[in-house]
């Protein structure tokens, strides 16, 4: 008897975080215990910048007293050593805010002191420690139980002084995810046919490197691979040793071919590094069930040992780790600088929202002693202000929010053009240049656009202009360039991992499209560095422009033809790039009419003759549907 379909996955990017009643749950959890708000903070600061270190109590705590403890050793923690140990130094904070929280009922307070400047380079511990009104012991975070000698010690954060620029070739960057099982086999293989989504395909580090001309055609400056670990898994998230290749995918000798191969090419490679779990068959998983006594066992939390564990989704083949442990944080630093020595040129960090903001922080200072060129690109799917916290601790964030404004766009048209136009606005100026923020329009773990919008290829033409055109660097999922979109709505995540399209299978023209789109970006760098400027706006017919520089961007993300006028002072412009070919124009009149889920990119020459007739300032510039 065959079993039923899973049930399709709603977009779910932010994980509670999508409702309005998960929203509430956080900011309820926000207002109660005693807590640093890293995750809300940005601490990078300058050789020699003092850090003021604030901590935020809620309504149900009576604090009496709360200290600082600090060190520059790693091998001191000041969560748990006693005041007054030497090279472990305690700072008082005192209360520097009272503010009444509706929400709450009852003030909340923030307490506060300032660490001092340290020289570049320099990683400086710090932890919390307080004390109730009633002389009971608090370790910060605090939440929900009440306070006793068996309280769990404060955490202990870090931070590393002295900010490292980020590399320029990752803001260049075009880059193209690779989910190796799936991508292409051995060369002159086909690939396996798996009674199951979730078996493999056979997809290989040969294949890719067989098929690296098709990449560099494409335009792509950088490839990131899903992990290339041993693993149980098709997908790798799982790893079981972090210092060799999965045998069905190859070698190291494979892997060295490979990078020879994309600089060549003038290609660079990120691998997909997994930190907050491993495999249930890692050795050092392995030891900790088989003894509480070894030392690995300090590596997980068990519940109860040794089958009642932490793990990730509570899936119980992927125990999560103990990450601010220092044998933890060593084991992973030292092979992410194996594989940087082997030619890798970043990472890509899995769920790194899971992992403390002190490990990423000395993992970015660790790496880039080795290589300063080296990337750290973090998987954070938590709101913009959580983002903007890994500013100096990783080098960008994957931009969830903005994936999450540009499916509701333009896939499912639940945000018109204004709100559009208005959120991606605020984005830009909330983040400034502190971090790079990779767009995508989907990935391995939701449903592809093209699924979203029903196959209809120029809607997703559309989308792709406005990603590839926005200042941050863009991520092409496999297949997308070519048409691959899937069989069924995500329920499964496999859905969204169909095998590569490839020869006679693969739209010719979309291939097209996007070599044309990528040249494009490629040959016009101030739309990195150019203002954004919006100066079109129709609701009711989805229509959007933009200028950046030179160049004016036109979107009509709706089902009817619209005629366009540019502001009369542009000049006259020429079309670059288009989606679709225009049905008419007048371009000496300035006047363009895009198709039904059109866009163009127009060049424009500013200085040219008035052009006669024009709208003056002000006036409507489109009108939808009209001659």
């Amino acid at each position: 008897m065959a079993l039923p379909p899973p049930p399709e996955l709603p977009d779910f990017i932010f994980g509670a975080l999508s409702t309005e009643e998960g929203r509430l749950r956080e900011a309820r959890r926000d207002r109660a215990g005693l807590d640093h708000p890293v995750r809300r903070m940005v601490l990078a600061p300058e050789a020699g910048e003092a850090v003021r270190v604030t901590a935020r109590v809620g309504v149900d705590l009576a604090l009496g007293a709360m200290e600082l403890r600090y060190s520059t050793d790693p091998a001191l923690d000041p969560a748990v050593a006693p005041s007054g140990q030497e090279g472990v130094w305690t700072l008082p904070m005192s209360r520097t805010r009272l503010e009444w929280d509706t929400l709450a009922w009852g003030c909340l307070e923030e307490w506060s002191a300032d660490l001092p400047g340290q020289p570049a380079g320099t990683a400086v511990f710090y932890a919390i420690h307080a004390t109730t009104l009633t002389g009971a012991t608090v370790g910060c975070p605090w939440s929900g139980s009440p306070p006793s000698g068996s309280e769990p010690p404060p955490r202990t954060y870090a931070y590393v002084a002295g900010r490292r620029p980020i590399p320029d070739w990752i803001r260049e960057a075009v880059i193209y995810q690779v989910f190796l099982d799936r991508f292409a086999p051995d060369p002159g293989a086909t690939f396996q046919q798996p009674d199951d989504l979730a078996g493999r395909f056979g997809g290989t580090l040969r294949g890719l490197r067989h098929r690296l001309d098709h990449l560099q055609a494409l335009g792509i400056t950088c490839l990131w691979l899903t992990p290339l670990f041993p693993s149980p898994s098709h997908h790798g998230y799982d790893p079981i040793d972090l210092g060799t290749v999965e045998p069905r995918l190859g070698t190291l000798e494979d892997w060295d071919a490979l990078v020879a191969a994309a600089r060549a090419r003038g290609m660079r490679l990120l691998l997909d590094y997994v930190v907050n779990h491993v495999s249930s068959a890692h050795p050092r998983f392995l030891a900790a069930q088989a003894d509480p006594k070894d030392p690995a066992a300090a590596w997980f939390r068990f519940r109860s040992h040794p089958h009642d564990y932490d793990c990730f989704f509570d899936v119980p083949g992927q125990p999560e780790l103990q990450t601010d442990h220092a044998e933890v944080r060593a084991y992973f630093l030292e092979h992410a600088r194996f594989w940087l020595r082997r030619g890798c040129d970043g990472f890509r960090l899995d769920y790194a929202a899971n992992v403390s903001h002190a490990f990423w922080s000395l993992f970015r200072e660790g790496t880039r002693r080795l290589n300063p060129e080296a990337v750290t690109l973090g998987e954070i799917t938590q709101p913009p202000d959580v983002m903007r916290s890994y500013s100096g601790r990783m080098d960008g964030c994957l931009d969830f929010r903005l994936l999450e404004l540009m499916r509701g766009f333009f896939a499912q048209r639940q945000l018109s053009a204004s709100a559009f136009a208005h959120a991606v606005e605020q984005h830009l100026c909330w983040f400034g240049d502190e971090l790079v923020l990779p767009t995508f329009l989907d990935n391995h773990d939701m449903n592809r656009f093209l699924w979203l919008v029903d196959g209809d290829q120029r809607r997703l033409r559309l989308a792709a202009l406005f990603q590839f055109t926005w200042p941050q660097p863009p991520i092409l999922y496999y297949g997308t360039e070519v048409g691959l979109s899937q069989r069924a709505a995500v329920g499964r995540l496999e859905e969204a991992r169909l095998p590569m399209l490839w020869d006679d299978a693969q739209d010719q023209e979309l291939l097209a499209f996007f070599q044309a789109l990528i040249a494009f970006r490629h040959a016009h760098p101030s739309l990195r560095l150019a203002p954004h400027q919006t100066w079109l706006l129709e609701d009711g017919a989805g229509l959007l422009g933009v200028r950046r520089g030179a160049l004016a961007l036109l979107f009509n993300n709706g089902e009817n033809a619209a005629t366009v006028s540019l502001p009369a002072e542009w000049g006259a412009a020429e079309p670059v790039l288009l989606t679709a070919p225009l049905e008419a124009q007048d371009p000496e009149a300035g006047m363009w009419r895009l198709p039904p889920w059109g866009g163009a990119a127009l060049r424009l020459r500013p200085g040219s003759p008035s052009r006669r007739g024009a709208d003056p300032p002000g006036s409507s510039p489109a009108r939808p549907g009209g001659g």
